[in-house]
């Protein structure tokens, strides 16, 4: 049997290292006429510290890296061609819910989290045009974490980071959302 914290000593601070996937759903900027710019799917990790504050919430802060790339699509006589490299960062600040269980499964935590921070775009090519780098995001979570230890915690999650940024073709305001796909391990 996997032993478990008793009530109260799962309280305090937790660190969470992780690394998995990030998928942008969208692309950059969507102009037929000229082209439209997309990121693909590529590496992705990081690192959350998070306060428990009770049994069931706590209170963290999560920064994402991904050393992703940045692609042209379509356009007229184009087809998908890289245009240089970027680095894809994320900050931001979560409130998390542990959905607590007794029994058997109480080695297992089906948690959720909702927050709010940074995203940040950094490019580098000589053919990559002007794109707002820094925009305001949204994050939402769901995951599954399993005690191995009373201490140490294996870790499973699905991650949406929300974002909207000014799109250099339209000059309109975009939503872009980017998929985290992660496993890791947390101690406290």
């Amino acid at each position: 049997m996997t032993p478990v914290a008793p009530p109260g000593e799962d309280t305090g601070p937790e660190f969470v290292g992780f690394v998995g996937a990030v998928q942008p759903l969208n692309n950059l900027t969507d102009n037929p006429s000229v082209y439209g710019l997309s990121i693909p799917p590529d590496v992705l990790i990081g690192g959350e510290f998070t306060y428990w504050a009770s049994r069931v919430v706590g209170i963290g802060v999560m920064g994402l890296y991904s050393p992703a790339t940045l692609n042209a699509v379509g356009g007229p006589g184009r087809g998908i061609g890289r245009l240089g490299e970027m680095e894809y960062m994320a900050g931001t600040l979560n409130l998390t819910f542990r959905i607590r269980s007794s029994g058997s499964a109480g080695a297992l935590e089906p948690y959720f989290s909702m927050g709010a921070g940074l995203r940040r775009l950094q490019f580098y090519g000589d053919e990559v045009p002007e794109i707002s780098a820094t925009d305001p995001a949204a994050t939402a979570a769901i995951g599954m974490r399993v005690a191995l230890t009373s201490s140490l915690w294996f870790r499973g999650e699905l991650r949406d980071v929300a974002s909207y940024y000014i799109s250099s073709a339209t000059d309109e305001s975009m939503l872009q959302n980017d998929i985290g796909i992660t496993v890791g391990f947390g101690i406290r």
